[in-house]
């Protein structure tokens, strides 16, 4: 599929997962479908399933954003806790597309849980709650961690070398098997320039690889040698060679100090993800590598050099292997929710580069590199590495095993699967004409709160950032309208009514609530029911009437009482 045709059915606001090998344009439909929804006023949310990735997109971890954090099972009272939090519920409930990137390590257990608080905070039984998300990613890549708790008590992460357990991978959750998302398999490469390299990638996607590609790789681990940066699967062997390489280099060195905006510990995550250094040092011939795209294009996430020399204002100056020289001044790194910047900080956009992890090159694209595999003990680990590249003439392969290319039988059968539902949803697609679809799509845009005319960039940051009319929720209440009757004027959940009512209760307002509230024998059983059993908790009452009253019913009755 084209990532034309695949952002022409992702305006179609089916959830969609968004898959195709290392180096298919994945991230560029992504980044041109955030751009679509935001320029049409569509509240959206960019997560993923690491905070390395997350720092790509300029989101946050899924973890954080869905307010479920590291647990591994949701009870009852943790939903009630979730909806207690006002910004939790407030972003599920405004919140109309959702975009997960990483896909492949993301637990099924995880999409399971994510399903449910869905379902419960938004009141809605439909497939995560009626929101549309975009799974995007690849699942030849790296695999889940899986964490179990020995006798010890002590809880550590195993990955199994023998192929990772069936039911830990995002698709063979419950949640989407349910969701059915169609898929965007992307089959263009945008990467590999090396026919050759992308056999031997293919190969290990279809578990074909044969002696010539054992071949291809030997040759690799006898030529090629110079300068590269190394890749390894642990951070000891990383942190050790940076170190030792750094400290040869005569001369002085200049330092650089992160600076940061935002609260404190949204700050210190979006440290803890992104690859960035807090301080960093750097001398002249030191070897680098670059970790995001310029605004001026005249580098990229990956791009490679060494260090010669620093201009007037101390920003390095870098002679890339292509021999072209770059100044490279400071940028910065955001985590953004619900259309606002949390985090940011600003530091020169450079790593010592002799040597980093497989795990933190995913997402780059590299133009040589030594790579080391003889350690190797996850399932694409290998394929990570290798798809870093443009070709094997930038290969020097240090050290291999067997476990480098393994690749677990399921997802060789999930991506057979994959590809023919990819070619499914193609096929479907064409058989509408360009006005018809166009017609699909602005039903969309319509039914999810956006506009049909594209918005100028201050209008798209006023969209993103506004926040519900407590004050014409309050004025319609007065006029004597239903809460009902309140959403369908301004097609707004009822959900979202009692949230502006609860807002408007906590600034002091006196609301009417004889207008609003359910019949007087019902509200005074919930009240009853609300004291006697000691809470002010949503899921005690609603387990206690055995669902005779909805969730929003006992909500607005609470609202009552706390209005006192």
């Amino acid at each position: 599929m084209t990532q034309s045709v695949a952002l022409n059915i992702l305006k179609l606001g089916h959830t969609t997962f968004l898959t195709g090998a290392a180096g298919s344009g994945k991230s560029y439909v992504l980044r041109e479908y955030i751009s679509y929804l935001r320029s049409h006023g569509v509240r959206y949310a960019v997560t993923a399933s690491t905070g390395i990735a997350s720092t790509h997109i300029s989101g946050v971890t899924i973890h954080s954003w869905s307010g479920i954090g590291i647990k591994d099972k949701l009870h009852a009272y943790d939903l009630d806790a979730m909806e207690e939090k006002q910004n939790i519920y407030k972003r599920w409930n405004e919140t109309q597309v959702l975009i997960i990137d990483e896909v492949s390590m993301l637990h099924a257990n995880f999409v399971d849980m994510l399903d449910r608080a869905a379902k419960h905070l938004r009141r809605n039984e439909s497939p995560f709650g009626g929101i549309q998300v975009v799974f995007t990613g690849d699942f030849f890549q790296l695999p889940p961690v899986v964490r179990f708790t020995p006798r010890g008590g002590r809880q550590v992460e195993e990955i199994y070398e023998d192929g990772i357990p069936p039911s830990v991978f995002a698709f063979s959750s419950r949640a989407w098997k349910e969701a059915k998302p169609v898929v965007c398999y992307l089959t263009e490469q945008w990467r590999q320039v090396d026919d050759k390299l992308s056999d031997l990638l293919n190969a290990i996607r279809s578990g074909e690889i044969d002696e010539e590609h054992y071949e291809l790789l030997r040759e690799a681990n006898e030529s090629h040698k110079g300068d590269h940066i190394k890749l390894y699967t642990h951070n000891e062997n990383v942190d050790q060679i940076n170190q030792i390489e750094y400290k040869k280099i005569k001369g002085d060195s200049r330092s650089y100090t992160m600076t940061t905006k935002g609260k404190a510990n949204v700050v210190e995550s979006l440290k803890n993800s992104c690859l960035a250094e807090e301080n960093l040092e750097l001398k002249i011939g030191a070897k680098v590598i670059c970790l995001k795209n310029s605004p001026d294009k005249k580098y990229v996430n990956g791009s490679m050099g060494t260090v010669v020399g620093f201009d007037n204002d101390n920003a390095p100056i870098v002679e890339l292997v292509s021999g072209k020289k770059i100044t490279v001044n400071a940028d910065t790194w955001r985590i953004e929710e619900d259309g606002k910047v949390r985090a940011e900080i600003s530091q020169i956009p450079l790593k010592l580069a002799w040597a980093i992890t497989v795990h933190k090159s995913q997402g780059m694209t590299l133009d040589r590199a030594e790579i080391d595999l003889s350690r190797s003990f996850a399932s694409g680990q290998g394929y990570v590495a290798l798809s870093r590249l443009k070709g094997l003439k930038g290969l020097y392969l240090k050290g291999f095993n067997p476990n480098a290319l393994m690749v677990a039988e399921e997802v060789r059968e999930a991506d057979k699967t994959f590809q023919s539902k990819s070619d499914q949803a193609e096929t479907a697609i064409e058989k509408y004409s360009k006005v018809d679809l166009e017609e699909m799509q602005n039903k969309f845009l319509t039914n999810h709160g956006g506009s049909l005319k594209e918005l100028d960039e201050e209008e798209a940051e006023e969209l993103q950032e506004k926040i519900p009319s407590h004050t014409k929720t309050e004025e319609m209440i007065k006029e004597g309208l239903t809460i009902k009757e309140i959403g369908e004027s301004r097609k707004l959940s009822t959900d979202t009514i009692i949230g502006h009512i609860e807002k408007l209760i906590e600034s002091g307002d006196k609301i009417p609530f004889d207008k609003i509230l359910p019949d007087k024998k019902d509200v005074t059983k919930i009240k009853k029911a609300f004291k006697e059993l000691e809470t002010d908790k949503l899921t005690p009452v609603y387990e206690f009437f055995k669902g005779k009253y909805s969730y929003q019913d006992i909500r607005l009755v609470r609202a009552s009482l706390k209005s006192r």
